[in-house]
C-alpha cells in the first residue's frame, strides 16, 4: 500500500478532459498523460505519505472528507475518483483561491506542531514519533507556493492518491 499524494495544477480544459472520461479512466488517464508532463515542475507538488498527516492536523486531529477549510487543502474537494485503492479530488477556482487566502493567513507548520499528537495513533498509518512531525513540516513546505502559482496561473487542482 503506498498512500503517495501529487498534486496538480490544471488548466480549464484538461478538467473538461476529465470530466468527459467515465470515472473509471480518470486515474489512469492521470498516470499517463497528466504524471509525465507535470511532475518535477511548478504545476505538480508531490506530498508522499506526509498528506495523510496534514489532512488529520488540518481537521484539529480528526480526520474530515468535508469541502471547506482547512481539509480541503489537502484531500478535500469534488470527488472525481473515489475508489478502494485510487482518489482523486478537484479544487476549483474559487475553492484555490480561498485555498490560497487561508495558507497565507494560517501557518501550516504551526497548525501541524499544535495537532500533531491529536492524530488518533490507532488510525494513522504512519509511526507517530518526532520524526514523523518533521516529515509532515518537510513534505508541507511548499504547499503555499504550489497553491499561490496554481491561482496565479488560473488553475484548478486536482489532488490523487493511490491507496
Amino acid at each position: 500500500m503506498s498512500r503517495l499524494c501529487v498534486f496538480y495544477a490544471l488548466q480549464d480544459a484538461e478538467i473538461c478532459r476529465l470530466r468527459e472520461m467515465p470515472p473509471e479512466e480518470r486515474y489512469d488517464y492521470m498516470l499517463e498523460e497528466i504524471e509525465p508532463a507535470l511532475l518535477g515542475t511548478d504545476a505538480g507538488y508531490e506530498m508522499d505519505k506526509a498528506w495523510e498527516g496534514v489532512q488529520y492536523c488540518l481537521g484539529g486531529g480528526v480526520w474530515s472528507e468535508e469541502n471547506r477549510l482547512p481539509g480541503n487543502v489537502v484531500f478535500g474537494g469534488e470527488f472525481l475518483v473515489d475508489t478502494d485503492e485510487e482518489v482523486m479530488t478537484l479544487k476549483s477556482h474559487a475553492e484555490v483561491r480561498r485555498i490560497v487566502e487561508f495558507l497565507q493567513t494560517h501557518d501550516l507548520a504551526a497548525i501541524l506542531r499544535e495537532n500533531y499528537d491529536r492524530i488518533p495513533a490507532q488510525a494513522y498509518s504512519l509511526p507517530k514519533t518526532a520524526e514523523g512531525l518533521e516529515y509532515l513540516i518537510d513534505w508541507s513546505r511548499g504547499l503555499q507556493a504550489f497553491y499561490g502559482k496554481a491561482m496565479e496561473n488560473h488553475c484548478q487542482v486536482i489532488f490523487t492518491v493511490d491507496l
